[in-house]
């Protein structure tokens, strides 16, 4: 098999969580390291670009950035959100999330968010889901596009993603490597 064929549409998982309560955040943190292993995480930053999520959580809120040792194809952020969405559930409390978690996928040349929320600047992926590439890779770092969210604009997440980068170019240099295929190291 052309391994190169197999190593068309990857991308690095990350979740991107906004929360409160620091006890919901680890419950959080304990249903994606049951996914898979978190190799990286970002630093906590207050979340204060918008009151969008107040009425749910409240004020005062937390930013962090975690990715996991896993790498799928892009597609596959449609089922992680899928998932993504059920451990939001799992986690609510009288019908109102604790923890906001969006799954999303870093490659060399972009970061990818996947949402239930549709506007002009977003495809349909299926089920419900829909895509947006917000950052791209040039002139070696991360640019976010005009309808990037400021804190994926922020310093916080521009050094996430580039650590993201540097540790998804790793990853998949050793799968290109690898004979045996994707699945047997990456899930």
């Amino acid at each position: 098999m052309d391994n190169r064929k197999v190593l068309l549409g990857l991308t690095k998982i990350f979740f991107g969580l906004i929360y409160k309560d620091i006890e919901k955040y680890r419950e959080m943190r304990k249903k994606i390291e049951d996914f898979a292993a978190i190799d990286l995480e970002s630093e906590e930053i207050l979340f204060d670009f918008t009151d969008y999520y107040r009425e749910e959580f409240g004020s005062s809120l937390k930013r962090k950035w975690v990715a996991v040792k896993r790498i799928i194809q892009e597609d596959e952020l449609v089922e992680l959100k899928q998932k993504a969405i059920n451990w939001e559930k799992q986690l609510s409390t009288s019908g109102k999330r604790s923890v906001n978690c969006d799954p999303g996928g870093i490659s060399e040349s972009r970061v990818i968010l996947v949402t239930t929320k549709n506007y002009s600047h977003r495809i349909y992926l299926g089920r419900g889901i829909f895509g947006e590439v917000t950052l791209i890779y040039k002139d070696k770092g991360f640019q976010p596009l005009i309808w990037a969210y400021p804190d994926y604009r922020s310093i916080a997440f521009i050094k996430f993603a580039k650590d993201c980068r540097e540790k998804f170019r790793l990853d998949k240099r050793a799968l290109s490597l690898d004979k045996s295929g994707m699945k047997a190291n990456f899930h």
